[in-house]
């Protein structure tokens, strides 16, 4: 598996058991049987029953030395258990982790087998990652207990420096109940990652700056797969051909986040244009290949990639916080604890810290985004209102200097009326009754609706049958109801409908600006 499987295991098989374990008369109690000596000797052809391990091929060794990886073995280990720990209620069980197909054999009997051992691929059918085998209390002796396990592993994709990964005596179960259960405060961080992608597209759709949150989309997205790929392991206990994919995905998603993360920083830190961005991130992008290939397990790939986009973002908010950009002193001083922290902590930091981490660098990135996302909007509505001011007084400027004429028909006869003697309009059914600045009222035949199109922007719409001219508006009163009225030049009053009262205040408040505005 990965260079530090052996650790990795003992926590999550072994340690975890002791901690979260219930305490008291029946407590689990699990025996680590990973470190104890064993005897292992390549299988014969055909062979199906345990040897006698005695033979010259035979040699001593641990179960982390174990590498069936294109063989098929067969080792033996000793063991011992005490009458106390064999009467306890539990139900008891053999658990073996790694990438093999195995079979148990608890002092002389078979107790399980976890897909078929073969001499060859055709001849193996491929075991799960974790299982978990049921040993039957009355199998255990008080005292020297043997344990044979017959293994190969034909299915592998990967050479992997550690292939086994744990051999446990445990209360019986699910394999990745335990597992799951170290993976657990890092799994929880999934929907923060989840909503960071959408949150961050949709910022994207309402920005005039998309790159930044398109990037923090991708660095959302690169650490929930990471995550989900890591604790996958916890969800299911998949055949172990699957943990070739399950490694490489991790490392390719961890380089995923990585160039992301560079180009984040390269956004943020550096005045370069786009087209030198993409350069710089294509350097970057090499760069990142180093630890990946030079790196002994994938382990050790995921966190020296990580570790060294941290502190390659590191010294670029670094210089820029030198060259007077403050606000890049709190990245410069998080990206290089960052990158401490996973140069010392390694594997936890891949399994656990990574993504505490992601977590509070995207809500503090979410706040941060929404704020600026704030303040564009504001400014795309003082540039609205200051264009629909200018339209307004350009509005009213041609209507003095070039009135708009209406040509209406009322009793048979045909009127040509200019709009600036118009002081408001009221329509009932498909007729309107046009009222005039010097007090006159005609009835004319047509739709409200039909000579709103007509009218230039300078009459709005009130309420459902009244149009003013703005230019005769004198205030605007409210009612308790949340209409109101318009007070016109000549005393008279249009009312104004709830519905529509936000667009008479913002309309009004153009034409003021308008009116305001020197010509």
């Amino acid at each position: 598996m990965k260079s530090q499987a052996h650790t990795r295991l003992q926590l999550v098989l072994a340690l975890l058991i002791w901690f979260v374990a219930p305490t008291g008369a029946h407590a689990r109690q699990a025996i680590n049987l990973s470190s104890l000596p064993m005897v292992v000797c390549p299988a014969e052809a055909q062979q199906q029953a345990p040897p006698n391990f005695e033979a010259s091929s035979c040699e001593p060794s641990r179960f982390y030395a174990l590498d069936p990886q294109g063989r098929e073995l067969w080792a033996r280990l000793d063991f011992t258990v005490d009458q106390e720990w064999i009467d306890t209620s539990e139900p008891k069980g053999v658990f073996i982790s790694g990438l093999v197909a195995s079979e148990l054999y608890l002092n002389g009997v078979v107790i399980g087998a976890n897909g078929q051992p073969g001499a060859d691929r055709a001849s193996e059918s491929p075991g799960r990652i974790d299982y978990a085998a049921h040993a039957p209390r009355d199998l255990f002796v008080a005292g020297d207990n043997t344990l044979v396990v017959h293994l190969s592993g034909h299915h592998g994709v990967l050479t992997l420096t550690a292939p086994m990964q744990g051999l446990f005596l445990d209360e019986y179960g699910s394999p990745t109940a335990d597992i799951l259960s170290y993976y657990w405060p890092g799994l929880i961080m999934l929907g923060v990652f989840i909503l960071g992608v959408m949150v961050f597209l949709a910022m994207a759709t309402r920005s005039e700056e998309r790159e930044a949150p398109i990037i923090l989309a991708l660095i959302s997205a690169s650490l929930g797969a990471q995550l989900l790929i890591e604790t996958s392991r916890g969800l299911v206990s998949y055949p172990y051909p699957l943990h070739d994919a399950r490694l490489i995905g991790i490392v390719l998603s961890a380089y995923g986040f990585s160039l992301s993360l560079i180009a984040y920083g390269l956004k943020e830190f550096t005045a370069l244009r786009f087209r030198h961005r993409l350069k710089a991130l294509a350097g970057a992008a090499l760069v990142l290949l180093a630890p990946i290939a030079l790196a002994r397990g994938f382990d050790a790939k995921t966190w020296t990639t990580l570790a060294l986009a941290f502190g390659l973002v590191a010294l670029g908010a670094g210089h820029a916080a030198l060259n007077g950009r403050r606000h890049a002193w709190p990245y410069a001083v998080g990206f290089s604890v960052a990158m401490v922290l996973a140069v010392l902590t390694q594997s936890r930091f891949i399994d656990l810290h990574l993504y505490w981490l992601g977590a509070v660098f995207l809500i503090a990135l979410f706040i941060r985004q929404a704020l600026s996302l704030i303040r564009e909007q504001a400014r795309r509505r003082a540039e609205t209102r200051r264009a629909e001011a200018l339209d307004a007084a350009l509005a009213l400027a041609q209507q003095a200097s070039e009135p708009a004429v209406l040509t209406l028909e009322s009793a048979g006869r045909t009127d040509y009326v200019r709009t600036e003697e118009i002081i408001r309009i009221q329509g009932a059914g498909d007729y309107v009754d046009l009222v005039y600045s010097d007090g006159r009222t005609v009835l004319y035949t047509m739709t409200l609706t039909a000579l709103e199109q007509r009218l230039p922007p300078t009459f709005l719409r009130v309420h459902r049958s009244h149009i003013v001219n703005t230019a005769h508006v004198v205030r605007l009163e409210r009612e308790p109801g949340g209409g109101g009225r318009l007070v016109l030049t000549t005393g008279a009053e249009a009312p104004v409908s709830r519905r529509i009262m936000p667009k008479v205040r913002s309309a009004l408040s153009q034409t003021s600006l308008a009116s305001a505005t020197p010509r």
